[in-house]
């Protein structure tokens, strides 16, 4: 049973976090090695497509390259994190009370439309495209070398390289966007119907072109955009009020010497910690779940009670199929009110070690290129770099993913220690309403009639079996 299942500390969380890392470092090692090796084999063959006749041609199936290539880092991530399912202590006790273990591509399915809107929502693709543009770059200079990369030595005009993502004409870019948005209004509707897999994946696809080609698109026309009336007054706008309103001018400058900093040490932890707890089952499907147990609860049932009065069952139905559209944000915002739940010394201290692994990344790389010194040839340095950067960015991506299951399993635990606490609690007080009506009961001296001895609020809870805070949880 559930209750034998050990539970860690806060406290505990490095060790949690080396524990994961010891018992599951050669999963965690072959799907990164493989992730990195389907990587570097979509860089180089997306580059090389790229370059010579039928140039739209090359170019719209260059963006598709690139779209599978982030598809297949996802997936990747997904991998790594459902390695480290069986050294959970919050998935032993789920299988104690009985909930059946969720397998790879049913977990794959479940998450890869909400991790798809995470990625694209918080920037995280950016890095793939320097990726992409620096292997072109690389690539060209090998071949036509530093300068024959970016001009024609014949001619001296410009190439092509770096533009592989961009190049593309207008008309193809809106028609494959649109294609891709009637494609994943298709396949999101397959989804809610049966839960397909497949219909998961290709709506995420379907969701990633719509992205990156939609990209290109206003790319394409930023200086049409540029040029509008709106966009001219919205600039003057901010310029007035930058030189009229006083300290705006300083309060901005403020916000954006901080904003770096604040989003490397809060934000995105917060954002991945998010990824980790919509891994591992925590898991809305209606806003309902998500509200549940707040004071919006409340509302929203009174809201729902006088739509169902007020509106004709069409509009409802019109309603319900609206914010049908807006269901992917509803689980990630179920993981963002967990992460809440956790409390502030467990996010403070999992934001401590998160960007701690940053730093000692940093200082390890730097530490190694000491080591190999610097008086090399280019192409000496590059051998040496390869093996390097694979191994440090090894440790760091295997010890960043044990830290945020770690972290889950933390806050997990103290989600069952909390409803096992409230389940006792509540069973103690009904026991004391049930034997207040009873008569003929021998009372003991001192003490009123109809009154009894209760235990404190404070004092351990009974051994009595927790609740499951997994996705079959009541609440």
């Amino acid at each position: 049973m559930s209750e034998s299942i050990r539970t860690p500390s806060v406290w505990s969380l490095p060790l949690h976090t080396l524990r994961l890392a010891g018992r599951c470092v050669l999963p965690l090692v072959m799907w990164y090695a493989a992730g990195r090796l389907v990587r570097f084999g979509l860089l180089v063959g997306g580059t090389e497509l790229a370059h010579g006749s039928m140039r739209e041609l090359r170019l719209a199936l260059t963006m598709l390259v690139f779209i599978v290539m982030v598809m297949a880092n996802l997936v990747v991530s997904v991998g790594m994190f459902h390695a480290l399912r069986g050294s959970l202590w919050e998935i032993r006790a789920r299988r104690a009370d009985g909930d059946g273990d969720e397998g790879f591509t049913a977990s794959l399915g479940r998450v890869i439309i909400p991790f798809v809107a995470l990625y694209l929502a918080w920037g995280w693709h950016l890095e793939d495209v320097r990726d992409y543009l620096n292997m072109d770059i690389q690539r060209q200079s090998d071949d036509k070398g530093v300068f024959g990369a970016f001009y024609d030595l014949t001619t001296g005009n410009g190439v092509d390289t770096a533009r592989i993502l961009t190049d593309l004409s207008f008309t193809t870019t809106l028609t494959i966007m649109g294609v891709a948005f009637v494609g994943g209004y298709l396949f999101t509707l397959w989804y809610e119907h049966n839960e397909s897999r497949f219909a998961a994946m290709a709506a995420a696809f379907c969701n990633l072109a719509v992205f990156y080609y939609g990209a290109q698109v206003v790319a394409s026309r930023a200086d049409w955009v540029g040029g509008r009336l709106a966009w001219t007054w919205w600039h003057d706008l901010l310029d007035g009020l930058a030189l009229h309103v006083p300290g705006l001018a300083v309060l901005g400058g403020l916000v954006e010497a901080v904003k770096p900093y604040a989003w490397d040490a809060l934000v995105l932890p917060a954002a991945w910690l998010t990824v980790a707890i919509l891994m591992y089952g925590a898991y809305a499907e209606d806003a309902g779940g998500v509200i549940k147990g707040t004071r919006l609860e409340g509302v929203a049932t009174q809201a729902g009670a006088m739509l169902t009065e007020r509106t004709h069952s069409l509009t409802r139905r019109s309603l319900a199929r609206f914010a049908g559209r807006w269901a992917d944000w509803v689980p990630l915002l179920h993981t963002v009110r967990l992460t809440v739940r956790g409390g502030a010394p467990l996010f403070g201290y999992f934001a401590l070690c998160f960007v701690g692994l940053q730093v000692g990344r940093d200082y390890a790389w730097r530490g190694l290129v000491y080591l190999i010194g610097g008086d090399h040839p280019r192409a000496y340095f590059n051998v040496l770099a390869v093996p390097l950067d694979f191994a440090v960015e090894l440790v760091f991506t295997v010890l960043t993913t044990c830290l945020l299951a770690a972290t889950f399993d933390v806050a997990a635990g103290a989600e069952r220690r909390r409803r096992a606490a409230a389940a006792a609690s509540e069973a103690s007080a009904a026991d004391g309403a049930a034997a207040v009506p009873a008569s003929g009961r021998s009372e003991e001296p001192g003490r009123s009639p109809g009154r009894r001895r209760s235990r404190s609020a404070t004092a351990p809870a009974l051994p009595r079996r927790p609740l499951p805070s997994g996705p079959n949880s009541p609440g």
